[in-house]
């Protein structure tokens, strides 16, 4: 009986602050404490009575979880597993690791349970607070990075304020163009661009602009200033350079476009005008100018002067070789055509002289090709075909001329029907063309057969 007596009294003995800290042992190592007890004191009532009970504390879900097993453990696996569980908590909280480094031992154990080393864990108090001053902590850093935001944010208004004022140097403009800039067409944009790209005259060269567009010049000075410049674009070196000298082309086609201009005074302009589409390079330059279009309109449709309508000609060819829809679409070059086309509507030819006469046809000739090289394109094909001018003088004028110049006619109808949307407006819209066709599959000459049979 002395043994309960021993066991009763060494528990009894167990200090306050012991049972603080054993009040963090989990509810299974009580369990196990609690059997052994049991094993070791008899089953009568004064030693079960003199036992005191010790009630676990709120269970932490850190600890254990729910399936945690509940078998005994051995105190060397139980002091691993309680270690590797203080290494796991020390990187989430460092304020919990200091306390989880200092280890107690609870004397007057038992050898197995004197020897485990239980750590001990920080008070629910001592981990709400370090978090709580983790948590300030970061608001703060939250705090100073606003702060350093906000005064990174009115540094940049700061710069945008500066550099709108006036008198500073501004970066280059990156709005969206006005509301006339937005307006104007493709062809105003390319124009406006063009003029301020251009070279300025030397002097001599500034001062034959000068006569030829001054309204006070005399008639003979305002020829010989004329003729100059036909000299000067004669040669071909300065055909590009004086293409792209401020007031050259503009000179030119302001006399082209006067009506009390004299024949001398625009037959020397159109041959210059002429001569400066001859090169590549600037068919699409001289197509831009303002006046241009209009003034070699204007110059094939006149009937007085062969000359002058044969170079006007020759120039409106060079010009629609990159101009196609523009040239299309210019209402004003293609009557001028229709008119070049038609110029023996009435028997006209035959009451010139031989000399005109060849020019006048060469001048149709050169309008037959320039027709030729824009019908076989598919982008001008549609509207060229909606023409009315056009296609009515080369239904006109089909079977009528020599035979160079009608297989080219009849070949511009056949490339116009080759486009599906051209069936129905050619065939109900122009009214002679299916009749001028069908003659031609009858025709003697080979070329317009086949072309007529294609269409």
């Amino acid at each position: 009986m002395a043994r309960p007596s021993s066991l009763s009294v060494s528990v009894s003995s167990v200090a306050p602050t012991n049972i603080a800290n054993e009040n963090l042992i989990s509810p299974s190592k009580m369990k196990q404490r609690t059997r052994r007890a049991k094993g070791m004191s008899s089953p009568s009532s004064s030693a079960s009575s003199t036992m005191p009970i010790i009630r676990p504390s709120p269970r932490d879900s850190r600890d254990d979880g729910p399936g945690s097993p509940r078998t005994p453990r051995s105190s060397r696996s139980t002091r691993s597993r309680r270690q590797s569980a203080s290494s796991k908590r020390s990187l989430d909280d460092p304020a919990a690791a200091l306390s989880t480094r200092s280890r107690t031992e609870t004397p007057g154990t038992p050898r197995s349970n004197a020897s485990t080393l239980i750590p001990t864990r920080s008070s629910p108090r001592t981990s709400s607070s370090s978090r709580r001053s983790s948590k300030e902590n970061l608001q703060l850093d939250n705090v100073h990075d606003d702060g350093r935001r906000g005064d990174v944010a009115v540094t940049l208004q700061r710069d945008v304020d500066t550099a709108k004022r006036p008198g500073e140097i501004t970066a280059p403009r990156t709005d969206p163009p006005t509301e006339d800039e937005s307006q104007e067409s493709p062809r105003t944009r390319l124009q406006r661009k063009l003029l301020s790209s251009l070279r300025e005259p030397d002097q001599s060269l500034s001062d034959l602009l000068a006569v030829i567009t001054d309204e006070k010049t005399s008639h003979l000075r305002r020829v010989n200033a004329c003729g100059a410049i036909k000299t000067l674009t004669l040669h071909a070196r300065n055909q590009i350079p004086l293409a792209r000298t401020r007031g050259v082309v503009p000179s030119l086609t302001t006399v082209l476009c006067a009506v009390n201009a004299t024949e001398e005074e625009r037959t020397r302009c159109v041959n210059a005008l002429m001569h400066l589409c001859v090169p590549e390079e600037n068919w699409k330059l001289v197509y831009l100018f303002p006046q241009a279009p209009e003034a070699l309109a204007r110059n094939m449709a006149d009937s007085a002067y062969p000359q002058i309508r044969y170079a006007a000609c020759l120039a409106t060819s060079f010009l629609a070789k990159k101009n196609r829809r523009d040239v299309v679409k210019n209402r004003l070059i293609m009557y001028a055509m229709a008119r070049v086309l038609e110029v023996n509507k009435s028997g006209a030819l035959d009451r010139m002289s031989e000399q005109d006469r060849k020019v006048y046809v060469g001048a149709r000739l050169c309008v037959l090709k320039m027709l030729l090289h824009l019908s076989k394109n598919k982008d001008v094909s549609s509207q060229l075909a909606r023409t009315a001018s056009v296609v009515s003088a080369l239904v006109l004028i089909a079977g009528k001329m020599e035979t160079p110049a009608n297989i080219i006619c009849i070949a511009i109808l056949t490339n116009l029907t080759r486009l599906p949307e051209n069936a129905y407006h050619l065939t109900y819209k122009c009214p002679d063309l299916v009749n001028t066709m069908v003659e031609h599959i009858e025709s003697d000459e080979n070329e317009c057969a086949k072309c007529a049979l294609y269409s």
